[in-house]
């Protein structure tokens, strides 16, 4: 065993390089990472009285100060430039006057058309040096604030590869102090061996140029391991920042860990590379040749959406690779023809991920012949075609489904038409052959399955469609121009699919099973048909099934004539989701997070 290592303890630095002090704090403060500037306040009485306008006696003093009206001001401290200030006081929270340009003014303000109220947790300009600052009862911090965050390094120590690790210290309390400091948290090294060491930093006192390195017993990932934080859930976070240059690894001891790889294909989790390197040292082959991107894809991935502690893991597992093998092309199940091809294109981890799956689900497969069809289709589509095939549609392979789009000239969506097309066929219990599985004009098949369905008398959805409107009408949205609807009736969705001449007016059963579909129309003639949205409400998060218009993009008396959803369409729909779908969702999922502990809580 190697035990020089050990008698690093000496040599390893106490400050991060200048380079990370300067670079990563100016990251970390845009981006508040360590919380933001406060106005603190708190109610103090203020004086007021009319300006002087000449020269005053004795008695003319006494007569001025006798004649000050008191009123309930607010006394504030700017933590960006430690400057007091006078300001209004509303309850919780401040009065300031504004200038024409919305310039602040210090001084005693009333609420007014010349003022503005800002509340606890509103962002208000500092009157002195105009930064954007969290205004904040001062009582908040009477026992003080203190945000952390982890910052990695990658250094050269006596020909050892270390990754440094320092804990970035924001303090803030109720005088305004806000001060910041880089303490030593961690070290992982690389031995002469190939093996992980740790070490842990002792502060024997308030002077880090005496911090005392200690190893440790175990190598554990100090990224990992939580520490506190006072705007983290619970005051307990992990995960931080990694310095995205450093040293040439060459003749030291990460020269074949290709950590260097990691770091440049912007990892952020460089600790838990390097546990996967010390148990598959064969990822180095890959690292060097060309899926950088995917590998830590795959691992920042897993630890980033990591919502328990039983998520993490020193090492995250990367089951795209077989690690019995050592040749690249052979860890990936490829041809070297293919391999040699494919490492060009920098994979992403959803792509090879995809690729695993692929030649999973047909043993055998060629990678090109998978790359052929994800570069016609899309990844997305792929899947799809690869879930369908798990679920029964042994004859959608995606292959085959590729060249009967190419014939159709229907590259382009045709995946989602097709299998609609299918579903459409099978519900209606009519008879599944070569001439109707693949029909000569897609188009024209797909129009005539619609109108069928349009016609066929259904049970009625109503009940299924009312409980859905009072589940998702909260939904309903409009940015002046465009809106949000929700069908209420299945004969909506079946006029919508009539006018637009699409298959929705057979999704009656999806809308009212956790698929809801929206109208998007204008806001001024809401009730004309635009486009039509469907979203799965089934998984995690939402997820966009599709986005169409009228016969999904094509026109014509053939429907030979394709065109493109328009942007401010496509604008409003990322608009919809990201600044309504998304938060509601949040906060029904943690709504209904609190009642099964609620119950959980009342059983026990």
């Amino acid at each position: 065993m190697d035990m020089t290592w050990k008698n690093l303890a000496v040599k390893l630095p106490v400050q991060p390089c200048d380079e990370l002090k300067r670079d990563v704090l100016m990251s970390i403060y845009d981006m508040h990472e360590l919380g933001s500037d406060l106005i603190l306040y708190h109610r103090e009485s203020v004086g007021l009285v009319d300006e002087i306008g000449q020269i005053m006696g004795p008695q003319d003093w006494a007569r001025w100060e006798r004649s000050k009206k008191r009123r309930w001001g607010a006394r504030c401290t700017c933590t960006s430039c430690g400057e007091d200030f006078i300001a209004g006081y509303v309850k919780d929270g401040i009065v300031l006057a504004e200038g024409p340009d919305g310039q602040t003014y210090d001084g005693y303000a009333e609420q007014g058309p010349d003022s503005s109220v800002y509340l606890d947790g509103d962002e208000a300009l500092c009157p002195h040096c105009w930064t954007a600052a969290m205004v904040t009862r001062r009582s908040e911090l009477r026992q003080g604030r203190t945000h952390q965050v982890l910052q990695a390094e990658v250094v050269h120590v006596e020909r050892y590869t270390a990754v440094m690790y320092w804990m970035v210290r924001r303090w803030q309390d109720a005088d305004g102090t806000d001060t910041t400091v880089f303490v030593p948290h961690a070290a992982l090294i690389v031995d002469k061996e190939g093996k992980l060491r740790r070490f842990r930093a002792e502060l024997h006192s308030g002077d880090v140029m005496e911090t005392v390195w200690i190893p440790c017993a175990w190598s554990r990932d100090p990224m990992q391991m939580a520490y506190y934080s006072w705007e983290a859930v619970n005051h307990r976070k992990i995960g931080g920042w990694t310095l995205a240059y450093g040293p040439d690894l060459a003749g030291d001891t990460g020269e074949k860990t290709a950590l260097d790889a990691y770091i440049g294909a912007d990892g952020c989790w460089p600790g838990a590379y390097l546990h996967v390197w010390e148990k598959h040292p064969q990822v180095e082959n890959l690292m060097r040749q060309g899926f950088a991107v995917a590998i830590a894809q795959t691992i920042d991935e897993q630890l980033d959406c990591a919502a328990y502690k039983t998520d993490l893991c020193d090492a995250p597992p990367i089951p795209w690779v077989d690690w019995t093998e050592v040749k690249p092309h052979k860890m990936l199940h490829m041809s070297k023809t293919a391999f040699r091809e494919i490492r060009k294109r920098n994979w992403r981890s959803e792509a090879v991920e995809c690729w695993d799956r692929y030649r999973r689900q047909f043993p055998g497969a060629d990678a090109l012949e998978f790359e052929y069809c994800r570069e016609h289709i899309g990844g997305k589509a792929v899947e799809h075609l690869l879930e369908m095939v798990a679920a029964g549609w042994e004859d959608l392979i995606p292959a085959r489904v590729v060249r009967y789009l190419e014939k159709q000239d229907a590259l382009q969506d045709g995946v989602q038409l097709l299998i609609d097309y299918r579903k459409m066929l099978r519900d209606a219990e009519l008879a599944e052959n070569e001439e109707t599985l693949w029909p000569r004009d897609l188009m024209a098949a797909h129009e005539r399955i619609t109108q069928f369905w349009e016609g066929r008398t259904k049970t009625s959805y109503q009940l299924g469609f009312t409980s859905t409107f009072i589940r998702f009408r909260e939904l309903e949205w409009t940015d002046g121009n465009l809106c949000v609807v929700l069908p209420k009736t299945e004969e909506e969705l079946v006029a919508e699919g009539k006018t637009l001449r699409h298959c929705v007016g057979t999704y009656g059963y999806r809308h009212c099973s956790g698929e809801p579909v929206f109208f998007i129309r204008h806001y001024r003639r809401p009730e004309r048909s635009y486009y039509t949205l469907q979203i799965n409400m089934t998984k995690a998060i939402p997820k966009e099934i599709q986005l169409h218009g009228y016969g999904n993009e094509r026109h014509g008396d053939r429907k030979q004539y394709r065109h493109r959803i328009p942007q401010k369409v496509r604008d409003f729909c990322d608009r919809w989701e990201r600044e309504v779908l998304l938060p509601w969702f949040a906060d029904k999922k943690a709504a209904d997070a609190g009642k099964k502990t609620g119950k959980l809580t009342r059983t026990a």
